[in-house]
């Protein structure tokens, strides 16, 4: 359509048909079950992933958000909901930014902030054998793979850089901004506990999903040296010391 084709509709009074905005912010993110869940790649995110999908057409189609980024996306989505919907005069009822900034921040102050973590070892040797992302099994050894290991989401599609794990949860002044973080091993305890905390609107089931039959996490200490340990350990500290890991 041409700009004269867009005046003369005006000039007929067809009203134009409203953005469609998006159906929900992102699927780890459930507004009616006021849950966030942070999705630190490779810490069995996609069996809770799937537990809170949703249907339709998310803003953000990357699941791996940090908490920064949610809180973000949150003032956004629902900006991009109020786009193209007004239908009165004078639109009084139509809310200000100020308005939509103060209800996304009441929000996320109030919805259920969790995620999980995994032991920094086994976590790198998912790394290294992931089948998406950046894929380096084929063109690295696991020794030469550890050298170069700098950062949490390494081999992702989407890098945010963190250095440790807590990095995905904390704010700028390193205050961690989640409720409840749970370990990956164990999981199956941290379901009834996740329960609990919400009244009952977050029901999972200790599932296991996206795994690679390939990866050898299980065992993980069999491929360490202990030259490639004491290095996971060093550039990991932080989240060794802040979820009490040991090797």
């Amino acid at each position: 359509m041409n700009p004269t084709d867009a005046s003369s509709r005006e000039a007929t009074g067809v009203p134009r048909r409203p953005l469609r905005g998006p159906d929900f912010v992102n699927e780890a993110i459930h507004i009616e079950k006021q849950a966030i869940f942070i999705a630190i790649p490779k810490t069995g995110t996609t069996a809770v992933r799937q537990q809170l999908q949703q249907e339709g057409q998310p803003l953000i189609r990357n699941p791996h958000l940090n908490i920064l980024q949610v809180r973000e996306a949150l003032s956004l989505f629902l900006l991009m909901k109020t786009l193209g919907g007004n239908h009165e005069f004078p639109s009084v009822q139509q809310p200000t930014d100020a308005e939509l900034r103060q209800r996304a921040a009441e929000m996320f102050a109030s919805f259920f902030k969790f995620s999980a973590v995994r032991n920094p070892w086994a976590r790198a040797v998912s790394l290294y054998h992931r089948r998406e992302g950046v894929l380096v099994k084929q063109r690295l050894s696991f020794s030469e793979f550890i050298h170069q290991h700098e950062f949490a989401s390494d081999t992702c599609q989407q890098p945010t850089r963190h250095r440790n794990q807590f990095d995905w949860l904390c704010d700028e002044s390193g205050r961690c901004l989640v409720d409840y973080v749970y370990k990956l091993e164990e999981f199956e305890q941290a379901v009834p506990e996740i329960a609990s905390r919400t009244n009952g609107r977050i029901q999972l089931t200790p599932l296991v999903a996206n795994q690679n039959p390939e990866s050898r996490s299980r065992d993980y200490r069999e491929l360490y040296t202990a030259e490639t340990r004491q290095l996971i350990a060093r550039r990991f500290e932080k989240d060794i010391d802040t979820f009490r890991y040991t090797f």
